[in-house]
């Protein structure tokens, strides 16, 4: 699990530190880097099996990456991290070069393993990356097994991070079946159809678990179902989230309601139904990601229902301890569903305007309020600023 996250240079941020819980909300007005840390995570991640270029997500080229106030070309992401073992660290350098309109190279890998997990990366060992093999290469050939050692230790606690930023659109889709996406969803939702599939052929009994949480939620459906249908292919695991569609054979969902005798395809469910089941279907993963981004869970969710997106993704962890989740919010209600040490809150400095990040359970404020309000009313009405009223 990544305890610690230390940003330089990066987007909208100059130089911030995120301490870090199993299950971890980010919260803050527009423009206070939510987003610049979760891809910021995702870069670091993404950094043990992918390139340089493709650890980076979205559309970008040049320095558009880097902090905007810097002259610097470089940024750099450190983690602090714990396995069975004990806590390790892991470090990225960045170089973007001028004459380059889209790529980016690796600089220095920095680690230390052992009791002393202080972030000062100074001292440490070196190691430069191969971004054509990807492979480590120690600057100590007589460390070689240490840095193998490590590289594991990084590797299994970093491996396949998934970044979702979810539409009900890409998840009502018809998916054609490919074998590359077996148990995969991407991060715009595309590929929710031949998840759910997947888990009913590989475990009928985790399938019919799911489907009875769902009814749970949504009493009005008898169960849900996969339909031959014509599907959509579209790349898998792409830095660049746009939707390329091919068609091809495929599967379809739908839901068979109580007391009528038409099945709703999940073109025309409610938005809500669909975002539940994705959540749901994660949770059921033989094999989860061992990090997992959120950009905005409540998005498309009625307010009462918040709760239960925070209660699946609680459950999700207990059911997976290897994995990691963190989430951005705007809502109130989803915050009330956190404890302050999970919830991180994202901000400009009101002289330097740069962007702070202060968790909850250290602000004097948050403490005192809990005795009177909720967590959502004192963020929303104590930290945050209000609206200027006008005439």
């Amino acid at each position: 699990m990544i305890t610690q996250v230390t940003i330089t240079n990066f987007k909208a941020i100059k130089q911030a530190t995120l301490d870090l819980t199993p299950l971890h909300l980010l919260i803050g007005p527009n423009d206070s880097g939510k987003t610049s840390v979760l891809e910021a995570i995702a870069a670091i991640c993404r950094s043990v099996d992918h390139t340089a270029t493709e650890s980076f997500l979205g559309r970008w080229q040049g320095r558009e990456l880097v902090f905007s106030g810097s002259d610097d070309a470089n940024l750099s992401i450190n983690i602090q991290a714990r396995d069975d073992s004990g806590p390790f660290l892991y470090g990225v350098a960045v170089e973007f070069p001028t004459h380059e309109t889209s790529r980016a190279h690796w600089g220095l890998v920095s680690y230390k393993t052992g009791p002393n997990t202080a972030l000062d990366l100074k001292d440490d060992k070196d190691w430069t990356i191969s971004a054509k093999k990807h492979r480590y290469m120690p600057v100590h050939p007589s460390t070689t097994v240490e840095l193998l050692e490590h590289s594991r230790r990084v590797s299994d606690t970093l491996w396949q991070c998934w970044y979702i930023r979810w539409s009900a659109r890409n998840l009502a889709l018809p998916v054609a079946l490919n074998p590359r996406r077996r148990f995969r969803i991407e991060g715009n939702g595309f590929g929710l159809a031949t998840l759910i599939d997947d888990l009913l052929n590989y475990d009928r009994e985790s399938f019919a678990n799911l489907e009875r949480e769902f009814v749970g939620i949504f009493p009005n459906v008898r169960s849900i179902a996969l339909v031959q249908q014509a599907g959509f292919d579209s790349p898998v695991d792409q830095a660049d989230e746009t939707l390329k569609l091919n068609t091809a054979p495929g599967k379809q969902i739908t839901f068979r309601l109580k007391d009528s005798k038409h099945d709703l395809p999940a073109s025309q469910a409610a938005e809500g139904m669909l975002y539940v089941l994705g959540y749901l279907a994660l949770m059921y993963l033989p094999e989860p990601p061992r990090v997992l981004l959120i950009e905005e869970p409540e998005n498309g969710i009625h307010p009462n229902r918040v709760g239960d997106i925070v209660r699946i993704l609680r459950r999700l962890v207990e059911r997976h301890p290897e994995t990691q989740v963190v989430l951005t919010s705007h809502s109130p209600y989803l915050v009330d569903a956190f404890e302050p040490q999970e919830v991180t809150w994202c901000h400009r400095n009101t002289e330097s305007g740069e962007v702070e990040l202060t968790r909850l359970d250290t602000i004097p404020e948050v403490q005192r309020g809990l005795k009177v309000f909720s967590l959502g009313e004192i963020w929303t009405g104590e930290l945050e600023p209000q609206p200027a009223e006008t005439e």
